[in-house]
């Protein structure tokens, strides 16, 4: 049997249509087996979690963070967080957001829902109009370089923030050596946020607000 040179370069699309479709998801920032599960560090020492859950990817994108923070001092609490949230995403885009937390006491409910062309957020049922652009600081997506206001979704509060490039550094994740690129976020919302060739964030570091370091570490 003669080769078939249309069938031949179906079957190369096809081959190369394989290939490219993982690499497609993870430079999205989602990563392989769709779960971040960060251990939060201060000092070193183990305070809490934050859990990035990939429920579905393509379009929509579900995204579920569960996050919580539990600082005792000799079995005196210090400081409880948590955060229950769910993101919806199409074309790169937030498109639906909610978000239950527990700031030390302090309950807030943000929400994110369509309105005509733009977002509507509303923060403990009190409600606003915001970009179609927006972006929550949930940091699994990638920033942008430049200048630009985020939205913290744990309280609902615009953030003006500074992304730079800082350039790929080796550091340790899971035990081993892998090359990150480094952006580092300054502000209202200072971040070092560290992300795989891939585009999948590996590593957070910051200063908490007694000067102490926190840091999440891929588990």
């Amino acid at each position: 049997m003669k080769d078939n040179p249309v069938l031949g370069t179906l079957l190369r699309s096809l081959i190369l249509l394989i290939i490219a479709m993982p690499q497609f998801a993870i430079a999205s920032g989602i990563p392989e087996g769709g779960v971040l599960d960060f251990a939060i560090l201060r000092n070193g020492t183990e305070i809490g979690s934050h859990v990035i859950r990939f429920e579905r990817v393509g379009d929509p994108t579900i995204v579920r963070i569960a996050a919580k923070v539990d600082y005792r001092l000799a079995f005196i609490p210090v400081y409880l967080f948590e955060l229950n949230a769910r993101e919806e995403w199409r074309k790169g885009r937030l498109v639906g957001m909610s978000v239950e937390t527990n700031d030390n006491g302090d309950d807030f409910r943000v929400a994110v829902t369509p309105d005509g062309e733009g977002l509507n957020l509303s923060i403990n049922g009190t409600d606003s109009s915001i970009d179609p652009k927006t972006i929550p600081a949930s940091l699994w997506y990638k920033p942008m370089v430049g200048h630009e206001t985020i939205l913290d979704p744990a309280d609902g509060e615009m953030m003006k923030v500074t992304v730079r490039a800082s350039g790929e550094e080796i550091i340790q994740v899971r035990g081993a050596a892998i090359r990150a690129r480094r952006y580092v976020m300054t502000g209202d919302f200072e971040r070092n946020l560290w992300y795989d060739q891939r585009r999948v964030l590996v590593q957070v570091q910051f200063e908490g607000r007694d000067g102490s370091e926190i840091r999440y570490e891929l588990r």
